[in-house]
């Protein structure tokens, strides 16, 4: 009887799709803070996609969605962040910059991309963008932001 439960346990396994068993958690801290999101992170295309809003609030910026363009803007003090949806390209512009330095264009190996309801972002884009040093732990599927 044990042998008839241990097939049928074994057969059940393979039959189960192996995606099931995977760990697909990706936390997110800022100077070893979590931080929380109304959706979790996702990996798409081997990049951390976040949700825009929150991660541009939490950086102090005031979040624009412009929906006839699909454009996300957002905004802390001199500085100006542009991303379209499906777009590789994120522009910088710092208003306090010099006008050599005033506009830098990103180019992203993973765009901005709207999963169900929300719009999600690279978060190492952003986050280095903005000047921050971004690092990733294998062991526990973190991503570390830090003050440079």
């Amino acid at each position: 009887m044990l042998k008839k439960i241990a097939v049928l346990m074994i057969v059940c396994l393979m039959l189960c799709p192996l995606s099931a068993f995977a760990v697909n958690d990706v936390a997110v801290k800022i100077n070893g803070e979590p931080l929380e999101f109304d959706v979790p992170a996702q990996i798409i295309n081997d990049r951390t996609m976040v949700p825009m809003r929150k991660i541009f609030e939490t950086f102090g910026f005031t979040v624009q969605w412009l929906p006839e363009s699909r454009t996300i803007i957002s905004i802390n003090n001199n500085i100006v962040i542009a991303m379209g949806i499906d777009s590789p390209v994120m522009n910088v512009t710092n208003l306090a910059a010099t006008e050599a330095e005033r506009n830098v264009v990103y180019q992203l190996d993973s765009p901005p991309t709207i999963v169900g309801d929300r719009t999600l972002v690279p978060v190492r884009a952003i986050a280095e963008g903005l000047g921050k040093k971004v690092d990733w732990d294998d062991l526990t599927r973190t991503v570390l932001i830090t003050d440079k």
